[in-house]
């Protein structure tokens, strides 16, 4: 049976504190002011503003304020049209014919027409982020100033909303940047905000576009698109590494946005009348990697005791300090492909003597365990170290590789020396079943070595003709996630955001939209 532990229950466990502050949420009641600057604070610098090329959120924070898509998710991670007006689909599924919004302005000045879309959807397919994104498209054809036709290879019924993610987002530039290498574009988009200012280590600050075309069709925001109004004069993106220094910077009142707060922080600050706190829990599934071409992860006997001697609540719990749901499966409980309870039987069990019997039928003879962790993101490290615990208890030599995470991500791409990998998935359960089982298929699955049988069924996901068609096809792939073992589920992990208690508008989304957020005098 499906166990949930919401984040407010853990909290008030932890701490006694009887709620988390929720903020009034943007409506006509509320007076919107013009002007200011806004500070918003990350951890880290984005990799590149060249919002095509890269999948790190700390770039996603900054570029979906600036650039857009043909379509994107509403609130609901469903895709709607942002820079198309809408789409037509032939009857075959094999014609995708956009039509454009008029007179939207790129920052540079020039309107956007079909030749820019076109340039725009095949830079992405030579340095997007996301390879899979276009990979069903034969032909990109402009069919009018305003109209752009997409012939598809094979009828894919999930194209619409894999095309819509934000993941490496396939935004919109200019024809003449359509040949820019990498990181080489001039950084011009047609959203709210246009980029001004970039110093590494520092900031980057992005200014209100006066010439910004608001889409009428909606009365305000929705997800990354909608209505978008750009009241603030800039927003500067500061990047402060230090979690501690980043708190300190709010309760000065330095900077008026956290797009993240420790838990024990934001615990500590309830009851702040000039800051309020925003849980945003269905943030990321921790995992357990395992490679399966290393010994001893390479036996499925092995893997499955690694499964059943794990206590998901107390990884969870301590690694995302108490802001957490326990949840075995592989969709978040309200998703229209949530299958149940497959699997539950292997979630969370703590089952030492089980495991030891599974380490037993492995032949396993005290061979080492290396664990893969990094010290950059606080829950990788804080559940790799559970975990070794708990299975030292099992009888399993476990040992810690902690290095820093662009060495966590090149060693993890190496076939051998290691076992296990700590790793929050962020987008992937956002955007869906088949954004998560790209990831372990293809042409190098996150556990390295192929299995045929997720395989074929990623195949028969995405070419599911409904809805009803996909959820059958994923509960095949969930139960077969709990007899290959090559990726444990820990649990659901939250975000919690801090923001000044004068920001306004403020809702938490997959990346702190600064559009449609003003600054109360």
């Amino acid at each position: 049976m499906h166990h949930r532990v919401t984040a407010l229950i853990r909290l008030i466990a932890v701490s006694g504190v009887a709620t988390v502050a929720a903020m009034a949420p943007a409506g006509a009641a509320l007076a919107q002011q013009m002007g200011g600057e806004l500070i918003v604070v990350q951890g880290s610098n984005p990799p590149s503003l060249d919002a095509m090329n890269t999948s790190s959120g700390a770039s996603r924070n900054i570029n979906m304020n600036v650039y857009e898509t043909l379509y994107g998710f509403n609130e609901n991670v469903e895709p709607i049209p942002i820079l198309a007006e809408g789409v037509d689909i032939s009857e075959d599924g094999l014609t995708y014919v956009f039509t454009l919004r008029q007179g939207v302005k790129f920052h540079n000045g020039d309107e956007m027409m079909a030749s820019d879309v076109k340039a725009s959807m095949e830079r992405y397919r030579k340095v997007g982020a996301t390879g899979t994104l276009l990979e069903p498209v034969a032909n990109i054809e402009v069919t009018g100033d305003y109209e752009v036709t997409f012939t598809m290879k094979a009828p894919t019924p999930t194209f619409l909303e894999a095309f819509s993610s934000p993941r490496a987002p396939a935004v919109i530039i200019p024809e003449e940047d359509g040949a820019a290498e990498p990181g080489k574009t001039s950084l011009v988009g047609t959203g709210p905000y246009k980029i001004t200012e970039y110093v590494p280590d520092s900031h980057v600050t992005i200014e209100k576009f006066a010439d910004y075309s608001q889409d009428m069709d909606h009365e305000g925001m929705d997800g990354f698109g909608g209505k978008k109004t750009a009241y603030l004069d800039t927003v500067t993106f500061r990047i402060i590494p230090e979690p501690g220094a980043q708190v300190a910077a709010l309760e000065a009142g330095e900077v008026h946005i956290l797009e993240a707060i420790p838990a024990p922080a934001a615990r500590r600050l309830e009851g702040n009348a000039d800051i309020e706190i925003q849980e945003n829990l269905q943030w990321a599934f921790g995992t357990l990697i395992l490679n399966v071409n290393e010994a001893p992860t390479d036996n499925v006997k092995f893997r499955e005791a690694v499964q059943v001697a794990l206590n998901m609540e107390e990884i969870v719990g301590i690694a995302a300090e108490g802001v957490f749901e326990l949840n075995h499966g592989w969709t978040y409980p309200n998703s229209i492909y949530n299958v149940g309870d497959i699997g539950a039987n292997y979630y969370n069990q703590g089952d030492v003597e089980r495991a030891k019997a599974l380490l037993a039928e492995a032949g396993y003879n005290g061979e080492e365990f290396s664990i893969l962790t990094d010290n950059s993101i606080p829950f990788h490290g804080r559940s790799a170290v559970v975990i070794a615990e708990q299975l030292k208890a099992a009888g399993i030599n476990a040992v810690i590789n902690q290095v820093d995470w662009p060495t966590a991500l090149n060693l993890r791409m190496q076939d051998t020396g290691w076992n296990g990998w700590t790793l929050t998935m962020g987008i992937e359960p956002y955007l869906g079943p088949a954004a998560i089982v790209s990831t372990l298929t293809g042409a190098r699955p996150h556990f390295v070595k192929n299995d045929p049988v997720l395989d074929g069924l990623y195949q028969e996901l995405i070419a599911g003709a409904t809805p009803e068609a996909r959820k059958e096809t994923f509960a095949k792939i969930q139960e077969q996630l709990y007899t290959y073992f090559g990726i444990i589920k820990l649990g659901d992990t939250g975000q919690l955001q801090a923001t000044r208690s004068n920001v306004k508008g403020f809702k938490t989304f997959r990346f702190p939209r600064v559009y449609d957020v003003w600054l109360e005098n």
